[in-house]
């Protein structure tokens, strides 16, 4: 990997709502380990608790129930907190952390405050997205940031606050690979047969219960479910209501540095999402070389844009449980096949390096240095 060095040190925090294990707070890990080893500082802020693992060090600033009471507490926890520090570079990770990046880091003087936009505009909370597209045209943000290009898309849709915003597209190290069966052993799974994986937060969005409406018509099959989220209990539920539970299996989390014991185990990833960003678990699947099969939505295009051949293997029509069984089948089944699918995976696999998108991350805080005296926004500059 190789990551620009920046002119000068610099204190760099990544604020988020709260640590979920999910793909936003893992990139603002990766990105802040190959920022400390170029000299900065960096720290990881979130303003509440969660179940999620905390990386060592880091902030939270509310670890009781939330409220109204509690948005307003945090919030000037988190102003004091940035005036007592005096950070350089504050970057925002979900739409509830970006707002207190603009608002809390003007009022505290941060002269470079960046949004960071995961998921498309119509994805998130829209009450929390019109305050941000309010925030965005009343120059509030300093740089904006989006994972891919179909989100940035969606966010100049919105407004024409949004025109400034840059594409970093997401990029993740590799997984460390372990022999099948060591795996399989690892996660309490038969040594043989088929075995489907997904990886995800429980919830509407990632759409695990499409995935358990296929195991019904897959009855060689196993699938394993890595995640926890709102929808466990809808999610056993219909494990439960299928008569599949002796084939379906929910890990809650591992490890992230133990993340390939999950992609060495399987022979096929479902990801039938909604919606994504431009998802991390997706560029794990690529760099392990385990085919993936996709909702044909406009992120997942955008992933395999650089292969019309994987377009047209790996995407499919959201809803349509016959149209997956059949190609999950061919994948399974088809040697052929899924060698061309392997090649073309191995292929697609170094433009979604890490390193490429560290490099533009430090990009970024050069570019922000340079802008250090910025003027703040008039409301903030008047003493509002």
């Amino acid at each position: 990997m190789t990551v620009q060095q920046t002119s000068r040190p610099q204190l760099i925090v990544f604020l988020g709502t709260a640590h979920d294990n999910g793909g936003t707070s893992i990139l603002a890990s990766n990105l802040a380990a190959a920022m400390r080893k170029h000299g900065h500082r960096v720290e990881e802020w979130y303003l509440f608790s969660s179940d999620g693992d905390l990386p060592v060090g880091a902030r939270v600033f509310y670890h009781t129930k939330r409220s109204p009471f509690a948005l307003f507490t945090v919030f000037w926890r988190v102003v004091k907190a940035l005036r007592q520090e005096r950070v350089d570079v504050l970057l925002g990770l979900q739409p509830l952390s970006n707002l207190f990046v603009g608002l809390a880091g003007s009022i505290a003087r941060v002269r470079n405050r960046v949004s960071a936009y995961h998921g498309p505009f119509w994805s998130a909370n829209q009450t929390l997205m019109n305050l941000d597209a309010l925030v965005a045209s009343l120059g509030f943000y300093t740089q904006m940031v989006a994972c891919s290009n179909s989100v940035a898309d969606s966010f100049r849709a919105r407004s024409k606050a949004y025109d400034p915003v840059e594409v970093i597209v997401n990029g993740h190290n590799a997984p460390r690979l372990y022999p099948r069966a060591e795996a399989r052993a690892e996660l309490g799974l038969p040594a043989g047969g088929f075995v489907l994986g997904q990886i995800g937060r429980l919830s509407h969005q990632k759409n695990q219960g499409f995935s358990l409406e296929l195991m019904r018509d897959l009855p060689d099959a196993q699938l394993v479910l890595l995640g926890i989220g709102p929808d466990e209990s809808a999610v056993r539920a219909q494990i439960a209501d299928a008569g599949i539970a002796d084939r379906v299996r929910i890990i809650p989390a591992l490890a992230h540095d133990r993340i390939g014991m999950f992609y060495s185990a399987i022979d096929l990833v479902l990801f039938p999402s909604r919606y994504e960003g431009l998802s991390l678990a997706a560029i794990e699947a690529i760099h392990a070389g385990v085919p993936l099969l996709c909702t044909d939505i406009p992120s997942f295009r955008e992933l395999f844009a650089a292969s019309p051949y994987l377009t047209e293997q790996l995407l499919l029509p959201p809803g349509d449980p016959t149209a997956w069984r059949a190609r999950i089948r061919s994948l399974l089944t088809d040697k052929a096949l899924r060698t061309r699918v392997n090649l073309e995976l191995t292929r697609l696999s170094p433009a979604y390096g890490f390193g490429a998108m560290a490099d533009q991350y430090m990009r970024l805080i050069d570019r922000s240095e340079a802008s250090e005296h910025a003027p703040l926004p008039q409301a903030v500059r008047s003493g509002v």
